[in-house]
């Protein structure tokens, strides 16, 4: 069965059950990871720059990284190459790949593709040195002039030191740091809600009401060009009352995939957000004609701009009882579900 075609509570639940299929953990992957380099846990640990306990602790009892870096450091430990590293980074820990556009990723991606053809010389210290000896300027905040595929094969085709000092002296104002789409994209929704709490009296961020967490990492993003972990970042998108499609849109500025049928926590929030698509399909024309009076985004006035008038065409009706919030009706779906990865969800919500 697929979630597309669940239709009650209940048949998420069998759904559910059938665990065939469903992503593997972190630790079924980290043993494999490990088994196959061959090497004892202190000789795995001393190349990723860990402890020994920690290793041993993943391998035998499970746990995962509590930081991107972390993930970065195993990725060189184990002689990864930076796609592969990219994958795990989004799979595993829900953080953004490895972007070129990053000053410090564009080090690491450079230091992996040596150490993945044998030069071990290029560890996660080399990466920090070489971004501190050569990014001394500061970050250009204009428009991009280059996509980050060509970006990426340009990168991947650097060989040497030398090569890679010529890379950032050509395209050193590409690497930004910073998801400015993401950051435009998000500014759009909360200009949303400042305007309709500016019709109640409110209007600042902190009028609505949205959890301490969300502007903190709202600020970090801004300021430092911090991407949220992929369950914070999918829970201020319910916050913000995103739709399933405008989820992954977010997401996709991210870095990350979208929402994915085959995790047991995300195949819910995708039956949840479909139901809630169907039920009251007043939320994303709201959603659309709201972000079309305020973004100068044109993919973003583009999409919102086609379901608008598919929405107005086809006339759909909603069920008369309201939704107060997206993050209301995602909490009450997954309490009723019971389901144990949702805990670190439902503290977001």
């Amino acid at each position: 069965m697929q979630v597309s075609r669940c239709e009650t509570v209940a048949d998420v639940l069998a759904l559910l059950e059938d665990r065939d299929g469903w992503a593997e953990p972190w630790q079924t992957f980290f043993a494999g990871l490990l088994d196959a380099s061959g090497l004892s846990y202190s000789r795995f640990a001393s190349r990723c720059g860990l402890s020994k306990n920690t290793v041993k602790r993943w391998r035998m009892q499970g746990g995962a990284p509590k930081s991107r870096d972390t993930y970065v450091k195993i990725g060189f430990g184990a002689a990864m190459p930076p796609q592969a590293v990219s994958d795990m980074l989004s799979r595993y820990g829900g953080y953004c790949g490895l972007n070129p556009r990053d000053s410090f990723d564009a080090c690491c991606i450079f230091c992996l593709q040596r150490r993945a053809r044998g030069d071990t010389r290029y560890d996660y210290a080399a990466a920090e040195a070489m971004y501190h000896r050569l990014l001394t300027g500061q970050p250009s905040n204009g428009p991009s002039s280059i996509t980050t595929t060509k970006l990426m094969a340009h990168l991947s085709a650097v060989d040497t030191e030398a090569e890679f000092a010529a890379f950032l002296q050509e395209f050193g104002t590409e690497l930004t740091g910073r998801k400015q789409k993401l950051e435009r994209y998000l500014a759009d929704y909360l200009t949303v809600h400042q305007l309709e709490a500016a019709r109640d009296g409110g209007g600042s961020l902190h009028s609505l009401g949205l959890p301490a967490w969300v502007e903190k990492q709202l600020s970090q993003l801004r300021r430092h060009g911090i991407v949220p972990r992929r369950r914070s970042l999918t829970a201020l998108g319910l916050h913000l009352n995103m739709t399933l499609e405008e989820l992954d849109v977010m997401l996709h500025y991210a870095g990350m995939d979208p929402l994915r049928a085959r995790d047991r926590l995300e195949c819910v929030l995708i039956y949840a957000l479909q139901q809630l698509a169907l039920t009251h399909p007043e939320l994303a024309l709201g959603n659309a004609t709201a972000l079309l009076a305020v973004t100068r985004d044109a993919a973003t006035r583009r999409r919102c701009t086609e379901l608008a008038q598919e929405y107005w065409q086809a006339g759909y009706q909603s069920e008369a009882e309201d939704v107060e919030s997206v993050a209301g009706y995602v909490r009450c779906v997954l309490e009723e579900l019971d389901l144990e990865e949702a805990d670190e969800l439902l503290g977001l919500l």
